[in-house]
């Protein structure tokens, strides 16, 4: 019951003073913590931060991983319990998730769900009555929360918390969400021009989602969609970065790839930056995780690019010693 009163409050104020005559409620969905940490409500606000202001156009598939982005320190993210107690990188971003379900599955056929995964019988987080409500995302297992959108107005999405109790309400309106981001709202772009590289040249990433990611017409997970690109496939980097988001040209068509997606595959870059690590990565004899370790780069540090590929692995010297790092762990 209490948990309905502060629904139905939560939902007054915002109809009442955040909205306009323009826009509409449509649904909201809450879930509630019980003897949450710091370091849990670090995780929780930092994926909420991602997903206020966002706007789902009707058509659109909505990938929560790529919203919400890779869970690291880099990105703002801690250890914390997840949903079955466990104390992992992230945890709590998956009652973000299922918070976002509650609101969704109120909206019944005009949502259809592209990849949801939930917890099973360990569930113990409590802030769904059963696992099978929920919505378990683990980004470093390339499981993702997507949905599209079949609702005939723009869904903006509005997330907050309050105490131990997670909101998000979505709003039906042909205008932009009440609480817009920098990122622009989706809209029809000219159709990108090929790009005039030579072929073979330059630096090359490889798609590592579970199935595939979209290349967008500008930097924003919000953007038109111009191409998917499956997991495996390769793109070439065009030099640009804006943000999370890379400049790459995929058949034929330049646009952005989220870099969250993208592992180094071959580059004729002199340097590379060592990326994605909490504190160092291991320079090592052979193209092997197994192999000598030879040295410990930190991160940020740059390396020298020996242009060989082995697997996973580049070659590259530092420090005067040559060894292999993996390519996941470089960036050019």
């Amino acid at each position: 019951m209490k948990r309905i009163i502060l629904v139905l409050l939560a939902t007054c104020l915002c109809m009442g003073v955040c909205y306009g005559a323009s826009a509409s409620v449509l649904t909201l969905g809450s879930t509630s913590t019980s003897n949450g940490s710091d370091a849990l409500y670090q995780n929780i606000d930092r994926a909420i931060s991602a997903l206020n202001g966002t706007v789902i156009v009707k058509g659109q598939t909505f990938s929560f991983n790529e919203a919400v982005g890779a869970r690291t320190t880099e990105n703002g993210y801690t250890f914390a319990p997840n949903g079955n107690g466990v104390d992992v990188m992230g945890g709590g971003v998956s009652q973000v998730a299922t918070t976002l379900y509650m609101a969704l599955r109120e909206l019944g056929e005009d949502i259809t769900y592209d990849e949801h995964h939930t917890f099973g019988a360990a569930f113990k987080a409590g802030y769904a009555e059963k696992a099978v409500e929920t919505a378990l995302t683990d980004y470093s297992r390339g499981l993702d929360f997507r949905f599209t959108s079949g609702h005939a107005e723009n869904l903006s999405v509005s997330m907050w918390r309050s105490g131990n109790v997670l909101f998000c309400q979505l709003t039906g309106s042909e205008a932009t969400a009440a609480k817009p981001t920098a990122s622009p709202a989706p809209g029809v772009s000219p159709e990108p021009e090929a790009s005039a590289l030579p072929a073979g040249s330059g630096t090359f990433y490889l798609v590592t989602a579970k199935n595939y990611i979209n290349l967008r017409a500008s930097a924003s997970s919000q953007a038109a969609a111009l191409a998917e690109i499956s997991r495996n496939e390769t793109v070439r980097f065009l030099g640009e970065k804006d943000g999370d988001f890379l400049k790459v040209e995929y058949d034929g068509k330049n646009g952005y790839a989220h870099g969250d997606y993208l592992r180094l595959h071959s580059t004729d870059a002199e340097t590379l930056t060592v990326v994605n690590c909490r504190e160092s990565v291991t320079l090592r004899k052979e193209p092997s995780t197994s192999a000598e370790a030879l040295a410990s780069v930190p991160l940020g540090s740059q390396v020298r690019n020996l242009q060989a590929a082995e697997e996973d692995f580049l070659k590259v010297e530092y420090d005067g010693k040559a060894g292999y790092i993996l390519a996941e762990y470089l960036s050019a």
